[in-house]
């Protein structure tokens, strides 16, 4: 790299650090501004936000290595992703509202106030582990990037950008992040949509002899070995069976039990504002999370199987993760490498950093604070949210040691936790009749029955439904919900429903906007 460059990053990332330290000394003085920025966010850096936390390390780095390698179907995982926005819209209100009420920041605090302490645990510790993964999946690309950057192997890369996305986001929590959020997204969509990809389809056109991507398309789609390439059916070996059940399913239904959903809802200030943030999302993500995937593709008439794994066909050590980085390095004029690369360095980060925030989240709100014996107070309670998110963050890096795949990663914790809480939550959300016993049967049910499909301890499944255990997870947790609930009406309880369904909230003692003093004493939330 050009010195040019290599400045550009480090006067870049000395400003974002600056901007974290800055949030934290002016904003960050409870563990509630940590974890959701005060709930001050309006409808722009609330959407910037989730769009961001999207478009990190798993769209970008990991979206241009499963198009070099799978072709245009790698695409799916953007629009599933970008579709939960649309598919939870009408309900986002609802959900923001349930949030305000119970004073929650958290999904697990959400679903314990109608069931209790056991509710609150369950699903606290589900999201913290899912999202250990999500954070590793991020520190993967992170490691990469600077991989490319700086030359090293990749332990020392996974240790060093475990150790900054600690310092960064203990210092400023998730308004840092966020405020750091809107300088990414812009340089990401600029680059990503604008700059970078006419010079990369003429690059990989020219290498064809001329003809841009229209060239690179017909070129793959005439070869019987690269012609599933341009199959919009064909991630994988099972076509659309694998992508409707271990992609499109999983980052759809994601947005209705996921911590970062519950969080960026928390963090914004009105209903309405929740909803329009939501709907920013799609047109922020969608276009720029498809245009790595082609350029991905393209890179295979750039690199060859330089980057491949072994399995398809690449060298030994060969890593599908060093596309993007290379891409920018090798094609990009002298300034806007180091920008772009600076850009997409602190995009894998922040995104590290906010999963990081909700599994931290997650651990403290639902399952520590719950089990101790005396209320924190607002100190107390910020230096436990940072001493989780340094034992937290040190324990992704186990995670990226075992798995190396950044969307598979993601879309496996997806899954796991769409079998477990999807229709516990929203039978918890809308159903008067949902007892406690169907709901916490159909929590532990659902995630048994993934487990066993993924590990194949039932006989005689197809290869498809192994690859997608959702298949079968999904269908035996709406069955067990319907017919527990039927079962159980009679003999348990149905939990405190005030929070989600209004005309029991206007009449309740816990409505503390009808009465204050339940806040000024502590007892609410």
């Amino acid at each position: 790299m050009e010195g040019i460059d290599v400045g550009i990053i480090v006067l870049y990332f000395i400003m974002l650090i600056a901007v974290g330290f800055y949030v934290a000394k002016k904003h960050v003085r409870t563990g509630e501004d940590a974890a959701v920025a005060g709930r001050k966010l309006g409808v722009f850096l609330g959407g910037i936000g989730k769009a961001a936390n999207s478009a990190g390390g798993s769209s970008s780095v990991g979206g241009t290595s499963w198009g070099y390698q799978l072709g245009i179907g790698a695409s799916w995982y953007s629009i599933g992703e970008g579709l939960t926005y649309v598919v939870y819209l009408p309900i986002v209100k609802r959900i923001w509202t349930a949030l305000y009420r119970a004073r929650a920041s958290s999904a697990g605090t959400f679903f314990g106030y109608r069931w209790g302490l056991a509710g609150r645990l369950y699903a606290g510790i589900i999201n913290t582990v899912i999202y250990m993964a999500f954070v590793a999946a991020q520190i993967i690309a992170t490691a990469t990037v600077i991989r490319v950057l700086l030359g090293w192997e990749y332990i020392p890369s996974l240790l060093i950008s475990t150790a900054v996305i600690i310092i960064y986001c203990t210092a400023g929590g998730l308004r840092a992040i966020v405020l750091t959020d809107v300088i990414q997204m812009s340089l990401i969509i600029v680059g990503m949509l604008f700059i970078m990809p006419p010079i990369v389809f003429k690059k990989a056109g020219d290498a064809l002899g001329g003809g841009g991507l229209i060239a690179v398309w017909e070129t793959l789609k005439s070869s019987e070995l690269t012609a599933f390439m341009t199959d919009p059916g064909t991630p994988g070996v099972f076509g659309w069976g694998y992508i409707i059940g271990a992609i499109i399913l999983p980052c759809i239904l994601i947005g209705g039990v996921a911590q970062a959903s519950f969080q960026y809802q928390a963090s914004i200030q009105t209903a309405n504002k929740a909803f329009k943030s939501f709907l920013m999302v799609p047109f922020l993500y969608i276009p720029v999370s498809i245009m790595v995937v082609l350029m991905g593709m393209c890179a295979l008439f750039l690199y060859g199987t330089d980057h491949m794994p072994p399995a398809f066909g690449g060298p030994e050590g060969g890593d599908p993760n060093m596309v993007l980085p290379s891409l920018i390095m090798d094609f990009l004029p002298v300034g806007l490498t180091g920008l772009l690369l600076a850009a997409i360095l602190s995009a894998t980060m922040s995104t590290s950093s906010t999963c990081l925030i909700c599994s931290t989240t997650c651990l403290t709100e639902d399952v520590i604070k719950p089990l101790l014996k005396r209320k924190l107070d607002d100190r107390g309670a910020l230096l436990l949210f940072r001493v989780c998110m340094v034992c937290l963050g040190v324990g992704t890096i186990s995670i990226t040691l075992w798995a190396r795949d950044i969307i598979e990663l993601i879309t496996s914790g997806y899954a796991a936790a769409v079998s477990a809480l999807f229709v516990p939550f929203m039978g918890t959300l809308f159903s008067k009749n949902a007892t406690k016993a169907a709901t916490f049967i159909t929590m532990i049910l659902g995630m048994l029955v993934y487990y066993a499909v993924q590990f194949r301890l039932i006989p005689g499944l197809p290869e498809v439904v192994v690859s997608a255990p959702l298949y079968v997870a999904l269908p035996v947790s709406i069955v067990s919900m319907l017919v527990l609930t039927l079962l159980t009406k009679n003999a348990s309880t149905h939990g405190n429903m005030d929070a989600y369904f209004t005309d029991l909230w206007e009449n309740s003692p816990n409505n503390w906007e009808k009465h204050p003093e339940i806040l000024e004493d502590g007892t609410a939330g």
